[in-house]
C-alpha cells in the first residue's frame, strides 16, 4: 500500500486525510493518508525516520512550507517561484517539492471572475507575506489588476517581488485601506487579523486561507461573497492528489464532491 500524510503543527484540525482517503476509496486505490505533528526544525529527522519506500509523499502545512525546500533534490516551477512548498513526492534520488497552492488559487480566482462580471478598478489586496501569499501572487501573474500586499515586516519583500514583480508592498500600519479592494486575499494568521477587524466591514469578495478556528476573524466582517480556507484546501488537494498518484481528475466535479465532505 502507498502511504501519504500531512505534516505540520498544530495538525489535529487538518481535514486533508478526509479528502485524500475519500478519493482513494472512490477510485479503489491501495493507498492511505495520515497526519503527523511535526514542529519547526523537526522535518529533517521525520523524513529520515520515514524513509522506507512505502512512504510516497507528504503534504506540508505551517510551519514547514519553507523548511521543506531544504529537503528537496528537485523543485517544480511553482515551488521555485514561490520559494515555498506544500508537497513532497518521492522520486528516484530523494524528494521533489511542489506548491499546489498556486493551482488552488488559480482555480478559485477563475470562479471569482466568473461570478463577479466586469473587472473593478479597486484591485486586489493580499494580507501576509509567507508562502501562501506568494502562491497567490504567482497565481495572479498577468491578471491585469493592481495588486497591493500588506505585510508586517520587510524581511520577505524580495521573495514577494520574485513571486510577482507587478505589486505594491505596503506596511501593515496601513492595512485598513486593504478593505477598500474588490478582492481581499487573507494569508495572515488569525492573531494578526483579530486586532484590525473590530471596526471594519468588507463588502468585496473575500478569499480567506484560514478555516480554523471557525469563524475566522475576517469571516465575522465579510458579507456573503467569499471562499474560505476549506475551499482553498480542497482546490489544492485536487492537484496534490494528481501529483501523488500520477493520475488526472476532472477538476470541477471533483471540487464539488470534495467540498461537500467538509
Amino acid at each position: 500500500m502507498k502511504r501519504f500524510a500531512v505534516l505540520g503543527a498544530p495538525i489535529e484540525h487538518s481535514l486533508s486525510p478526509a479528502l485524500h482517503n475519500f478519493l482513494y476509496k472512490k477510485l479503489a486505490l491501495s493507498a492511505g493518508y495520515e497526519r503527523f505533528e511535526v514542529k519547526q526544525g523537526e522535518l529533517k529527522d521525520f523524513l529520515a525516520s520515514h524513509d522506507s519506500t512505502e512512504w510516497h509523499g507528504f503534504s506540508l502545512t505551517m510551519p514547514l512550507k519553507e523548511e521543506g525546500l531544504h529537503r528537496c533534490v528537485s523543485l517544480s516551477e511553482e515551488a521555485i517561484e514561490t520559494s515555498s512548498i506544500n508537497t513532497l513526492k518521492r522520486i528516484a534520488n530523494g524528494w521533489k517539492g511542489f506548491n499546489t497552492d498556486v493551482f488552488g488559487f488559480r482555480f478559485l480566482l477563475e470562479r471569482i471572475a466568473e461570478a463577479a462580471g466586469p473587472e473593478s478598478d479597486r484591485g486586489i489586496s493580499i494580507l501576509g507575506a509567507g508562502g501562501t501569499a506568494r502562491a497567490a501572487l504567482v497565481a495572479l501573474r498577468n491578471g491585469g489588476r493592481g495588486i497591493k500586499v500588506f505585510r508586517r515586516n520587510s524581511e520577505r519583500d524580495s521573495s514577494l517581488m520574485r513571486a510577482n514583480p507587478n505589486i505594491e508592498i505596503i506596511d501593515w500600519s496601513e492595512v485598513s485601506s486593504a478593505f477598500n479592494s474588490e478582492i481581499l486575499i487573507n494569508c495572515a494568521p488569525a492573531d494578526a487579523m483579530s486586532s484590525v477587524t473590530s471596526s471594519i466591514q468588507f463588502r468585496g469578495f473575500l478569499m480567506d486561507s484560514l478555516y480554523s478556528p471557525w469563524p475566522t476573524p475576517l469571516m465575522r466582517v465579510a458579507h456573503s461573497k467569499y471562499f474560505s480556507g476549506k475551499d482553498l484546501l480542497v482546490a489544492q488537494a485536487i492537484r496534490q492528489f494528481e501529483i501523488f498518484l500520477d493520475l488526472s481528475l476532472e477538476h470541477d466535479s471533483t471540487f464539488t464532491e470534495l467540498r461537500a465532505l467538509i
